[in-house]
């Protein structure tokens, strides 16, 4: 079987995706996992292209958003891919949604979903004004960012001020103000979603003098029991996301579980060291019970 692994950059890959783990995990089974770098696609005439070549036979395709931008400007390629009859885990409705901060957020009020008090602004004085309603110390966040990035503290508003300042001429884009909690003292949980089912988690927690929790900038991952509600609300917001594989961030308040972010290219090398699970293969075991559907 050939199982295709939609990388959404050039290598080498600048955001991980897991493709090698996926290559190994498949070949374990004794199927290939074939990288198709999503800049290398090209459509003429009804025919999908891959380096100029024919794209070759897939069973199936797990999609790996590594971008930071804009998602309508990468959806095509995927629409076009399941138009032509292509199975994709993490299609272009899920992605979508996810890559799109914003969206998350409007997405969280719409079904529901707790998270922390937040507002959404474009011009500084009216960021400032949502920031002083919900109170200092803030989070500030940019539609479009991972690994932490685009994530901004700001203790009060003499610290918040440059930045939305700044961010106005750089970006122009609406900006997310978010509740600090401080209760969790600089930690998350981040949630591992296959298929419905909630297959791994960890605790992570952010280094001295940081106060974002994510592994890829240093954060470490700890061994954690998530209670009945903390995987009741990861499961939910995988489902309204429309996402078959999610690592959902979720963070412990006095207020219960709050929903953070859901992330639609969830990366998986600190979740196995700290889980000794086989997250890879359990995706791949995945694919292929799709694929033969």
């Amino acid at each position: 079987m050939n199982i295709g692994i939609l990388v959404f950059s050039e290598p080498p890959e600048e955001i991980p995706t897991g493709a090698d783990r996926f290559e190994e995990a498949a070949e374990l089974r004794g199927h290939k996992a074939i990288k198709i770098y999503e800049p290398y696609l090209s459509f003429v005439n009804g025919n999908i292209l891959h380096q100029g070549e024919a794209l070759p036979e897939l069973d199936i395709i797990i999609s790996r958003p590594n971008f930071v931008e804009e998602p309508s400007l990468r959806t095509y390629a995927v629409q076009i891919l399941e138009n032509a009859g292509y199975k994709i885990l993490n299609g272009r409705n899920g992605f979508t949604w996810a890559k799109n901060k914003l969206t998350q957020h409007v997405l969280f009020e719409k079904h529901d979903l707790p998270c922390p008090h937040w507002g959404i602004a474009r011009k500084p004085a009216d960021a400032i004004a949502i920031a002083k309603t919900i109170g200092f110390p803030s989070i500030l966040k940019v539609a479009f960012g991972t690994h932490g990035k685009g994530v901004f503290y700001a203790p009060d508003e003499e610290t918040l001020r440059p930045i939305v300042d700044y961010l106005a001429i750089r970006d122009r884009n609406p900006l997310i103000i978010e509740e600090f909690i401080e209760e969790a003292q600089n930690s998350d949980l981040r949630v591992y979603v296959v298929n419905g089912k909630v297959i791994a988690s960890m605790e992570r927690k952010a280094l001295k003098g940081e106060v974002r929790a994510n592994t890829s900038i240093g954060g470490i991952g700890y061994q954690v029991e998530l209670t009945e509600e903390e995987t009741a609300l990861a499961l939910r917001a995988t489902d309204v996301f429309e996402l078959n594989i999610a690592g959902v961030d979720i963070i412990r308040s006095k207020r219960g579980p709050l929903l953070l972010e859901i992330n639609g290219n969830p990366g998986f090398k600190e979740l196995e060291r700290v889980t000794g699970l086989d997250v890879a293969g359990i995706i791949i075991d995945y694919a292929i019970e799709q694929a033969i559907k």
